[in-house]
């Protein structure tokens, strides 16, 4: 008796269909992600690291002095306190402990902004190497609630800081109106950054918050997946800076505020720029040109390429490599994160971040490196940042 294989090849072949089917889609799916890697950029991982229902596990409270707003486990403080690895989901601005600084800050265990240790109540405690945000250190002793530079009357096309106050009322903040994240419409900093962590940040045009380079509104770049956790010159944020001479000159209405160094100026205005300044007076804002009252900002190398300036980073690399120890800012971010700068004019840009870092240091004045031991005609550059451009001078 003949037995039909009819039936079972048609099974087979139906199978094999089903399963062309879906290895199609699970390629066609990994193309996509292959071809819009930042669309992952928004906040990963388990519910549960951030927020708590209720407050309570097993009887006692999840996080003992909240709860806090949002469901949250914590303030920004809270959620931003540990120790970075390199491999953690979430970027720690302050250590428990003294945190690892290394060679002007790229060595170590600390990421783009510094850290808030050296300036925290409870680390270092010292006003001058950090900012004084509200949750973490007192008042600053050396200079009040008012930002030195402090400019009300300019760089507000993201929002008036401190709603205009002539003096601050009120300490720094992380977010808000006294702060730098978020919007500065709200008070309440909670408020100002509602929503923005689970924003979709695959494009970084500074239209929301989420939308804004590391949350803050307005300022537009390119932010590097680990935070700058030991940057390299070919992993690091690309930041968005202008040149002055490109139609700004000195007047504050020309700064552009999508660039990293309106951010600085939004509290620091009169350290940026200034009309009509008198030479040496303390109170106003620099000119531009030699010979200098400010250290410039928003000003390309590319401009004095022909002197020491074009030998970027001097002792610190070659070629003109970017150096993440002393970065400067591009005004093109389509030509992505630059391994390589004063190869075109507008790559090689003076940042206030140049210099200092945002959160916190170990040195002075939020400085990078530790200015007292820049020796000039030493013979020897050692961490001195400086010589990064002032190539001749060590």
């Amino acid at each position: 008796m003949l037995i039909s294989k009819k039936g079972g090849n048609s099974k087979k072949s139906k199978r094999r269909l089903v399963m062309r089917v879906l290895l199609s889609f699970c390629l066609a799916f990994w193309l996509v992600l292959m071809m819009f890697p930042d669309s992952w950029a928004r906040v990963q991982g388990p519910c549960v690291d951030c927020h708590t229902m209720h407050n309570s596990q097993n009887g006692s409270a999840v996080v003992t002095n909240g709860p806090f707003r949002a469901l949250t486990r914590g303030d920004c403080v809270g959620c931003h306190t540990g120790t970075n690895t390199g491999s953690n989901n979430i970027p720690y601005i302050l250590s428990d402990t003294e945190p690892t600084y290394g060679d002007v800050g790229i060595s170590g265990n600390t990421l783009a902004g510094g850290n808030f240790y050296w300036v925290a109540d409870s680390g270092g405690n010292d006003d001058t190497k950090g900012h004084n945000v509200v949750y973490l250190a007192a008042q600053d002793a050396n200079i009040g609630y008012t930002p030195p530079g402090w400019d009300n009357a300019n760089f507000t096309a993201n929002g008036a800081v401190a709603g205009g106050e002539a003096s601050w009322s009120k300490q720094l903040t992380c977010a808000g109106k006294y702060g730098c994240h978020g919007t500065h419409t709200d008070e309440d900093d909670f408020r100002s950054i509602s929503g923005a962590h689970h924003a979709d940040d695959s494009t970084i045009d500074g239209s929301t918050v989420g939308k804004s380079f590391r949350f803050l509104y307005g300022i537009i770049g390119i932010e590097d997946s680990d935070w700058e956790y030991q940057p390299t010159a070919t992993a690091h944020n690309q930041y968005y800076a202008i040149d002055r001479a490109d139609g700004m000159n000195d007047n504050p209405a020309n700064a552009d505020p999508k660039s990293i160094n309106y951010l600085c100026a939004e509290c620091h205005g009169k350290f940026h720029s200034g009309v009509g300044d008198t030479e040496g007076a303390d109170d106003e804002g620099s000119t531009v040109g030699s010979p200098w009252i400010r250290h410039p900002s928003d000003f390309d190398m590319n401009n004095v390429k022909t002197k020491e300036y074009g030998a970027y980073p001097g002792p610190f690399g070659t070629g003109n490599a970017y150096w993440p120890g002393a970065p400067v800012g591009a005004n093109d971010l389509t030509a992505g994160v630059r391994s390589q700068v004063l190869q075109a004019d507008g790559d090689a840009i003076v940042l206030c971040i140049s210099c200092h870092r945002a959160h916190g240091s170990p040195n002075a004045d939020l400085l990078r490196w530790d200015y007292n031991q820049c020796q000039a005609s030493s013979g020897n550059a050692g961490n001195c940042g400086c010589y990064a451009c002032h190539t001749s001078k060590y």
